[in-house]
């Protein structure tokens, strides 16, 4: 009798297991196929995205340096005299 009341505890404590672990499960949800297209179409679009801004600001960085260049350049020209004296 004892065999049998500890076999019914036993299949009783294995069977509340596996119920629990059924509640909390750790798979993840099923994607669709069309989910998955969708995801994979926002990563190459956010990608280019991010391509473009990363061109625009390194554009943007050597307009910077050039027009910085030009400027010093052009202020030192300025500092000249525009038509140098002749002597005659």
């Amino acid at each position: 009798m004892k065999k049998s009341i500890m076999k019914a505890l036993l299949f009783g404590g294995v069977l509340a297991t596996m119920l629990g672990a059924e509640g909390f499960s750790q798979t993840p949800k099923k994607e669709t196929l069309a989910d998955a297209i969708r995801f994979e179409k926002y990563k190459m679009a956010a990608a280019e995205a991010q391509a473009r801004k990363d061109a625009a600001e390194s554009s943007m960085s050597t307009r910077t340096a050039q027009t910085r260049k030009a400027r010093k350049q052009g202020q030192a020209d300025s500092a000249k005299p525009q038509n140098p004296p002749t002597v005659k």
